[in-house]
């Protein structure tokens, strides 16, 4: 849920209940002023008969009038004076009304009277419906009128605050483009924000830079004196003085040599794809590729005697042809070199999915490990990066890649978006 959606929201519940409670007061405290109106003439109407019966000595005539009746009787004892809620039959509408009555004693001479006084309510009750539906209808404009301000207002104070999303969004270190210069917000927080942002993608920039300068450096002093070390034993190995076992040495360092040089270009091939310096794509063709690739490594295949199947439909991706080159690569090269001698490799090419699956003994180490950096077998004589470079070719490109081991196969899976 956006921020404006939530905040929408949270703003016209808190004005509902806030006017419903309102409102309910509001009617409350309308009807006990009307009510009390109408026992301030209940009262009058009470000092009256008092008066009436001091002066003449007897109860005036009861009475019944279209909106008040006034009635007489007989009691052995005061009664207690009380205000009560009724409802009586006007004779001039011939229905039932609610009522607001007055009890109360009143004697004349020895005798006793029980005296009632009841005034019709209907007009009270009529005036709070009016109250209410004025109110509702008050309430139903307000929250309107509160919806399409913060729809048409709130939408607009927040402008600023999703244009720097939007310029954060579409910001790509390969382009090194800045981000647009500022508009003037008049929110001081998203001046801030904006600022920050700015300062955040310089920063940004510059450490790209640097880390960039220094993959490009470290490879090329690297590859000097690996090829210093390389040429060098090769004019050693060629003199004729050496013997067997000067010969079991330099053969060592041969290998320790060659495995330091493929550390170093799978560390700065994984470092280049991390930092996206493989921007460039183009429709590649997985399919035809796949075949080219089993080409190549056909000796392979054939030295550990494997049974290859193959189901490859055309499936085009966009993506950059040498990362799709070493993404197959490290994949079948895995697959053939951890397999079984006279096993079987599977490979299945369709929309949506790459699935790879060959025979070979469960892995050593952890299979959640196994796309992580320097995860390898022990007797793998791999660097051990090669998982790491699959996983970081399928996150650039927002494939999902999994590994599951069952019934003896290995299998992975690389669902494309």
């Amino acid at each position: 849920m956006k921020l404006f959606t939530k905040y929408n929201r949270v703003s016209i519940i808190a004005s509902i209940l806030a006017l419903l409670l309102g409102s309910l007061g509001y009617y409350f405290t309308v009807r006990y002023v009307l009510i009390h109106q109408l026992d301030n003439a209940l009262r009058i109407e009470e000092d009256e008969i008092h008066t009436f019966v001091r002066l003449h000595g007897r109860l005036p005539e009861p009475a019944n009038y279209r909106d008040q009746q006034v009635r007489f009787d007989l009691a052995s004892t005061p009664v207690k004076r009380r205000f009560i809620h009724t409802t009586l039959t006007n004779r001039h509408h011939d229905d039932d009304e609610p009522y607001r009555e007055l009890i109360f004693p009143v004697s004349v001479g020895t005798q006793y009277y029980t005296a009632s006084v009841a005034m019709s309510a209907e007009e009270t009750e009529d005036l709070l419906v009016l109250i209410t539906c004025i109110t509702a209808a008050m309430i139903l404009l307000l929250l309107g009128t509160l919806f399409l301000a913060n729809r048409l207002l709130l939408r607009r104070i927040w402008q600023p605050f999703y244009r720097t999303l939007d310029n954060i969004r579409h910001f790509n270190l390969s382009s090194r483009q800045p981000l647009p210069s500022p508009q003037q917000a008049a929110v001081e927080e998203f001046r801030d924000l904006d600022e920050a942002t700015r300062q955040m993608t310089q920063k940004v920039l510059r450490d790209y830079d640097t880390l960039k300068a220094f993959t490009g450096n470290a490879s090329h002093e690297m590859q000097t004196p690996l090829a210093i070390i390389n040429s060098k034993l090769d004019l050693i190995i060629q003199d004729p003085d050496l013997e067997e076992r000067h010969l079991r040495t330099i053969q060592a360092i041969y290998d320790a040599v060659g495995r330091l040089r493929q550390l170093h270009q799978s560390l700065l091939l994984l470092t280049r794809i991390e930092n996206n310096q493989f921007d460039y794509t183009q429709p590649v063709d997985m399919a035809p590729l796949i075949q080219d690739k089993l080409v190549q490594l056909d000796l392979l295949i054939r030295d550990r005697r494997l049974t290859v199947s193959t189901h490859l439909d055309p499936v085009p991706l966009s993506m950059n042809n040498y990362l799709a080159d070493i993404l197959l690569n490290n994949i079948l090269v895995n697959a053939i070199r951890h397999n079984q001698d006279g096993g079987s490799l599977d490979i299945r090419l369709q929309t949506g999915l790459l699935q790879v699956s060959n025979t070979g003994p469960v892995l050593p180490f952890d299979p959640a490990t196994i796309f992580d950096r320097f995860t390898k077998s022990p007797h793998s004589p791999g660097s051990g990066l090669g998982g790491a470079i699959v996983r970081q070719i399928c996150d650039n490109y927002h494939f999902a890649l999994s590994y599951s081991y069952q019934a003896g196969r290995h299998q992975i899976d690389i669902r494309f978006p």
